[in-house]
């Protein structure tokens, strides 16, 4: 018998760690790795391993956010046109470009935009995306440029998908209609590409799927048989070893051929074949640590701070055990990671917004969880910042007193300011002294006054028509600038216009936050009546917050028993006036209190109402059920009420951020009644008058009684306040 020869082979893992840069003499293009195939190569590590996957789509996903947006949008008329002038651009090119171009940017590290000029070659009329894996740099020109670039739809096979020629895109020649742009960032060692962050991690990424695949390798094709068959009794001819094999497949084998048969013909059991299993599977904790070692790796090189963030599970390490762990690590990713990558294709597509006079404040809106947002920081944010952080600026309750409002002008305020003072002193006209004090003001950053925004709002309001439709307003107009136009810059100009009427709208909106001014709320106490109840003949047992479940002749049973042989008629109490919550021996009342110890801001005070009524209260005055809901029906006209709706007492009290409540106290009289159990308070309490005919039992809004508007929800300010 010839003795075969045996050839054992060894896998090795490719490394492609760092892609070889090179310039052909024979080829117009620069060659992107040894094969020129490197993009190709990290398309493979995306498509084959799961975690490199999750990662760049959720990262890319992140960068793109939901879409461009600006702060300035509506600053200004030019800010409008600007505004729309983008949003026409986005508009003629396809849907998804922007979500691609972050996709590539993050895959590849680099990503290229084909710029459509008009005819005239004045601006840009669409933005396409081209695939980064298509596309080869030329070479640089003397001064260091790149002139042009190559297109190709498979760049291993360029006889048959040719390279095209593409121009790069430059403003000052517009001669070609079609041109690219490259968008990426610095790279060392690298000038014609750019190569992407997770470039440390490719040989992990690569050993994540080549563990895969021989998993699933070793499941698909391994030798392990779940049942042993030996024919000792003679080798049969092929066709009937067929046969028989399928035969036993047919009796044996389970669904899907899960378990094998190994099938063995021989003339007896000495010459039975010898089968010597190569056992992997006492690797397993090798093998596990290898994949935990893989996953950490990868994420590390792709800068992860928690694996949450994108669904993968870690070790327990790290970011990620807590939510507000999850939340700073959210935070360090999203200001080391995420927004360098939207500052990079920002200024990347800058040169196109410049051709198309785009001049904005651009910025990605962010995806991140309302969870995420750390309420206590957001004061310290202006609100542009925190419109860039996905703090919706314009909620229905704007949380902040008069005093809170930031009233300094603006860096466009200032400079229209500063214009007009310039202009009127070189022209001789244009405003008036008032308007001149305002510009010095403004170009200052001094404060404003509220009843200076107010008349701000006021003039920009009245002089619009006839200053931006006046000759001599616009520049290439006759008369320029004329008298109009040097008055509108002294106040502040278009931006001046824009926020003074965002601040008025602010001030409207804390000052009705309010629901009602001090001089209603001194009407309110000229309607709520109140007497101190006689503390020679009752005495207080007991105080509650109003919504328990036991009724008040519960409470009252619980705590009071009438004495023996004592006649109810005995006593009149001339001073005390019925409520319907009353009975003989025992009486109800409400008692204005402190609901909440939450602090308040420096400088803030309570309002007049709330001292008042507290005063009345530790002076030993209560009120009945009728007479706070009196007060609230009839007591309060409907000018006083938000919207000229009634005001209600019980829920609202003193008003947004208010911090008190009403409590029910229990009164006994002393000369027919003893107390079970409990004692009496130290202080003594008080009441009120007549019930209307028209009083209802329970009154709206008396469940809120015992809630602080302070620890409502909007701080008590009106439903559907905007």
């Amino acid at each position: 018998m010839k003795k075969k020869q045996d050839n054992i082979s060894v896998i090795h893992l490719a490394e492609y760690n760092l892609p070889n840069i090179s310039e052909n003499n024979n080829k117009d293009w620069i060659e992107f790795g040894d094969d020129n195939l490197y993009p190709q190569y990290l398309l493979e590590l995306y498509n084959g391993s799961s975690i490199n996957n999750a990662v760049i789509k959720g990262v890319s996903a992140m960068i793109y956010g939901e879409g461009l947006d600006a702060t300035d949008r509506e600053e200004s008329d030019v800010k409008k046109e600007s505004w729309l002038a983008l949003n026409s651009l986005l508009h003629n090119s396809k849907k998804d470009t922007l979500k691609c171009l972050t996709f590539d940017l993050k895959l590849f590290g680099m990503c290229y935009v084909n710029t459509i000029w008009n005819k005239p070659r004045t601006k840009i009329v669409e933005i396409r995306h081209i695939p980064a894996q298509y596309i080869r740099s030329g070479k640089a020109d003397a001064y260091g440029e790149v002139k042009e670039y190559y297109y190709s739809a498979d760049w291993e096979n360029t006889r048959k998908h040719k390279p095209k020629y593409l121009k790069a895109f430059d403003l000052k020649d517009r001669t070609n209609a079609n041109q690219v742009l490259c968008i990426k960032d610095y790279s060392p060692g690298s000038y014609y590409y750019a190569t992407p962050d997770y470039q440390g991690s490719t040989s992990y990424i690569q050993l994540d799927m080549e563990i895969a695949q021989f998993h699933l390798s070793n499941i698909k094709s391994g030798m392990f048989p779940s049942m042993a068959i030996n024919m000792a009794n003679g080798i049969p001819t092929i066709e009937e070893r067929r046969t028989i094999e399928r035969q036993i497949n047919a009796k044996f084998a389970g669904s899907g051929n899960a378990g094998r048969i190994l099938l063995t013909f021989n003339d007896g059991k000495d010459s039975a074949p010898e089968i010597v299993p190569i056992n992997a599977n006492d690797n397993s904790d090798s093998y596990q640590f290898l994949s935990q070692e893989t996953t950490k790796k990868v994420l590390t090189g792709h800068r992860v701070t928690s694996p949450l963030l994108f669904g993968v599970k870690g070790d327990g390490s790290g970011f990620g055990n807590n939510a507000d762990e999850l939340r700073d690590s959210y935070s360090l990713f999203n200001n080391t990671v995420i927004k360098p990558f939207q500052n990079t294709l920002l200024e990347g597509l800058e040169p196109i917004f410049h051709a198309n006079d785009i001049n904005l404040d651009l910025y990605f809106k962010t995806l991140k969880p309302a969870d995420f947002i750390d309420i206590s920081n957001v004061g310290k944010l202006d609100k542009d910042e925190q419109e860039k952080e996905g703090i919706d600026t314009t909620l229905s309750i704007d949380l902040k007193d008069l005093q809170d409002i930031d009233t300094k002008p603006t860096k466009g305020m200032i400079e229209e300011a500063k214009k007009g003072l310039e202009w009127r002193r070189e022209y001789g006209r244009g405003g008036t002294e008032v308007g001149v004090a305002r510009a010095r003001n403004i170009s200052n950053g001094d404060n404003l006054s509220l009843d200076t925004i107010k008349r701000m709002n006021s003039f920009f309001a009245r002089h619009e028509k006839s200053s931006k439709q006046s000759q001599g307003f616009k520049p290439g107009q006759k008369g320029f600038p004329s008298a109009g136009r040097i008055a509108w810059a002294l106040w502040g100009g278009d931006a001046g216009q824009s926020w003074s009427a965002k601040k008025v709208q602010e001030i409207e909106n804390v000052e009705q936050l309010t629901e009602l001014s001090d001089e209603s709320y001194e009407s309110i106490i000229e309607n709520l009546e109140c007497q101190q109840i006689n503390s020679e003949e009752w005495e207080i047992v007991e105080e509650r917050d109003y919504g328990s479940e036991e009724s008040y002749e519960d409470w009252a049973d619980r705590l009071i028993q009438k004495k023996e042989n004592f006649a109810v008629n005995e006593i009149k109490s001339n001073e005390d006036k019925f409520s319907y919550l009353d009975k003989s021996t025992y009486r109800v009342r409400f008692k204005y209190a402190v609901g909440s110890t939450k602090a308040k801001k420096k400088g803030n005070k309570s309002r007049p109402f709330c001292d008042n009524m507290m005063r009345l209260s530790t002076g030993g005055f209560v009120w009945r059920i009728e007479d706070i809901d009196k007060a609230s029906e009839a007591g309060v006209n409907r000018q006083l009420g938000h919207k000229g709706k009634k005001y209600d007492l019980f829920k609202y009290k003193g008003g947004v951020y208010c911090r008190h409540k009403w409590k029910e106290i229990l009164y006994r009289l002393k000369k027919g009644t003893e107390l079970k159990d409990g004692q009496s308070l130290d202080n003594d309490y008080n009441k009120v008058d007549t019930i209307p005919k028209s009083y209802q039992r329970k009154p709206k809004g008396i469940k809120e009684s015992k809630i602080a508007p302070i620890n409502m929800p909007g701080r008590g300010a009106y439903p559907g306040k905007k």
